[in-house]
């Protein structure tokens, strides 16, 4: 049988004694009585759809929760470029990772307000990728789907009934309201994730038109007639005494190709990123 992640929440059939032992029924019996097997033990279908989808969200809550337990280490393996943000950076990222600890830990103890402590924190998990923290993509989109994924299962169903005090009774009025905000919030995700999308494709075309515009600057080649190349339309073009920055409309302005020169001639060319 499987572990009883709540024995004292019996409303929840997975905590109770289900099933019958995979003995005490051969195969034809069992499919007389429309039975079926669930980890080795005889359930009726109903049964089983319940016990897997109260299995499903009991693993998920824990796997959420270890996950948050685990944030913490992101800020010993980024420590150096955190330290270099300033002490007010340094003191609001701890304090976050504090409270992302503490609701992972609440997750995987089942305390009703590290549900809605995580749900913010995955919500939080779509605006890091617009930081400076995550300037360059890296790790972006695994930040964005963790936040969906967390989401997804935080706000099902049966994840609401487990962290829900036991015997709640529900009311239609409720329910409607519950499906309501539910909505809202995925329509949010819906919009967050195609804004997210876009905002990764801009910048990608960006980086590539910041490369093949250093591509195109050969050392000794004329200034003149490789800034002829870079129309108004997608490159802005920012000339200083030694140098000439070669900047895409795309992308936020944020990433470029950074020309240096004689006065009259290129000598070298390296893409860069505007934080």
């Amino acid at each position: 049988m499987l572990k009883k992640y709540q024995p004292e929440r019996t409303d929840l059939l997975i905590n109770a004694d289900w099933g019958l032992p995979r003995e005490d029924l051969t195969a034809a019996d069992a499919k007389n009585q429309s039975m079926v097997l669930f980890h080795s033990r005889w359930v009726t279908k109903a049964e089983k759809k319940q016990l897997q989808g109260e299995f499903n969200a009991y693993r998920s809550i824990r796997i959420i929760g270890i996950i948050l337990m685990l944030f913490p280490l992101a800020i010993v393996i980024n420590a150096g470029a955190i330290f270099r943000s300033g002490i007010l950076s340094v003191l609001l990222i701890v304090i976050y990772a504090l409270i992302v600890f503490t609701a992972g830990y609440g997750l995987i103890k089942y305390r009703r307000p590290a549900r809605m402590m995580a749900v913010l924190i995955c919500v939080s998990f779509f605006v890091f990728p617009f930081t400076s923290l995550f300037a360059d993509d890296k790790g972006a989109p695994f930040l964005i789907f963790t936040g969906i994924i967390g989401l997804n299962y935080l706000l099902g169903t049966t994840t609401r009934k487990i962290f829900s005090p036991p015997g709640a009774a529900t009311t239609v009025d409720t329910k409607k309201r519950r499906a309501l905000i539910l909505k809202t919030i995925y329509g949010f995700i819906f919009g967050m994730a195609i804004f997210a999308g876009w905002f990764f494709y801009d910048i990608s075309q960006a980086k590539r038109q910041a490369a093949d515009a250093c591509r195109l600057a050969k050392p000794g080649m004329s200034l003149e007639d490789y800034l002829a190349q870079f129309g108004q339309k997608d490159y802005i073009v920012i000339r200083r005494a030694d140098n000439v920055m070669i900047v895409p409309k795309r992308g936020m302005g944020r990433n470029h190709c950074m020309v240096s020169h004689d006065g009259r001639n290129i000598t070298a060319a390296k893409t860069g990123f505007t934080d």
